[in-house]
Formats: C-alpha cells, sequence, structure tokens
C-alpha cells in the first residue's frame, strides 16, 4: 500500500522518544548520539516514509504521558503491546518479539519455582511487562523490587542486594553478561514470552496517540516495507545472531 501525498506532506517531520538505557536496542554513545538497533530501525523507517527524524531521550517514565501531551509523535523503547498499554495509547505493527528469562549469579543453582524462588529478592525494571509477569507468577513468595533504569537491577546483582534479575534475553546478554562484571552471573529457567504469557505483551511496536490513523498507516507501511526488502534482517544481523521477528 502506498503513501499518499496528503500524508507525506502532512508528516515531514515525526518525533520519536526513547529510553536509551537498553542496550543493544538504545544506548547513548560516548559522543552522545543515540545508538542501538531500534535507533538504526527508527532512522530506516523515517528514510522509508521520506520524513526528517528527530529522536529524543526522555526516559522511561516520560515516554507515554510525553507522547499524549504531544511533546513527540512516536514512541520506540522496545515498548511491548500490553491490554494496559493499550488503554492510553496505540500501536503499530510489531517489529520484534521479546523472549525473557532469568538471570542469577553462576552456581546459585536456583530453581525457578514457587518453591525456589520463596525468599529471594528479585529486581526488575518498573513499569515493564517483565515486573507485571514477575509479580503475578512469584510476587507471593518472593521480594520484588523496581528500578526506573534498565541497567539499574544488574548493580543490585553485582552488590548481592539481588538474586535474581528477569528481562529481555538480548538485552541482558549484550548489556551485561558480555560486558565486564556480567561473566560471573548467567541464565537459569526457561525462557518466557507473550505468547504463552499474556502479560508479557503482544511484540514489540510503535507506539503512537489514538486517532492517529494515518501516522499508523505510515508507519505499519514502512515496517511492512523494510521487511520484505530485507533491511530489517539487514539491520538485526548488525547486532543480533539471531532473528528477533517470531
Amino acid at each position: 500500500m502506498a503513501m499518499s501525498a496528503s500524508q507525506a506532506k502532512e508528516w515531514k517531520e515525526i518525533r520519536i522518544a526513547t529510553d536509551a538505557t537498553y542496550p543493544p536496542f538504545e544506548s547513548v554513545a560516548p559522543d552522545g548520539s543515540l545508538v542501538g538497533f531500534e535507533m538504526d530501525y527508527a532512522r530506516a523507517l523515517c528514510e522509508e516514509m521520506k520524513v526528517k527524524c528527530v529522536i529524543s531521550n526522555p526516559g522511561w517514565d516520560a515516554l507515554i504521558p510525553g507522547l499524549n501531551a504531544r511533546k513527540f509523535d512516536a514512541v520506540m523503547a522496545s515498548m511491548n503491546i500490553t491490554d494496559d498499554r493499550l488503554k492510553a495509547v496505540d500501536f503499530s505493527d510489531v517489529y520484534y518479539r521479546m523472549k525473557n528469562q532469568f538471570v542469577a549469579a553462576s552456581g546459585s543453582n536456583i530453581e525457578i519455582s514457587k518453591d525456589g524462588l520463596k525468599g529471594k529478592n528479585i529486581v526488575v525494571q518498573t513499569g515493564t511487562p517483565q515486573e507485571n509477569f514477575v509479580r503475578e507468577q512469584f510476587g507471593d513468595v518472593a521480594h520484588i523490587s523496581g528500578y526506573v533504569k534498565a541497567d539499574e537491577p544488574f548493580l543490585d546483582l553485582q552488590s548481592g542486594r539481588a538474586d535474581l534479575t528477569f528481562g529481555n534475553k538480548v538485552q541482558i546478554d549484550e548489556g551485561f553478561l558480555k560486558k565486564p562484571g556480567g561473566e560471573k552471573f548467567g541464565f537459569v529457567g526457561p525462557v518466557y514470552d507473550g505468547r504463552d504469557y499474556p502479560v508479557l505483551g503482544r511484540g514489540v511496536a510503535v507506539a503512537m496517540r489514538k486517532n492517529e490513523a494515518e501516522l499508523k498507516a505510515m508507519f505499519n507501511t514502512a515496517i511492512q516495507s523494510l521487511k520484505e526488502k530485507g533491511i530489517t534482517k539487514q539491520l538485526q544481523a548488525k547486532y543480533f545472531d539471531y532473528d528477533l521477528s517470531e
């Protein structure tokens, strides 16, 4: 489906917000630029839509409020589609699916079960499907704490203040386990995603204000086009060893 001239004329610039604490999806480079798979993907979408792309980094808590206050037009921050979020915003088609797993100190032999997590300290990023999952599944037996930034739970693991964290498998692998200080930790238990546990979300997509039908159509057309052209897989291959689309 081609975009109409009226759409292209109306949307000459799209302001996209992120939370750049989530490598390799989005992070701040030493020179201050925003880098990562989703940042490359956002720029590719804007190029496909033939609009100027302006990306800002207001932080996780400001994303949905800022979007609805019209401070920006879209959010690309590994935001999963959930029922709660659909009450506040609309979403594009899914452009990647998030796999999730627990992480603990190597050799800790923690069993991911009600009995195994009884009394354990689990840290997660707050306001996320991962936090909702952990509280839903293990909130009655474990002590659960939330942090605003995606990288803060790792500090609690390293200091020994927490026993486990739970989150996006790719982000934890690339942003923690493969980095200095992460070598003493590893994945434990099964991999979870939203197909078996709906609380984890239906997939990652672009968040927009409700009733922005033209903008949503533009994003969906561009998402499909990048997929058909092989650009999505090329960008994934730059950062990952596996396909995140399914």
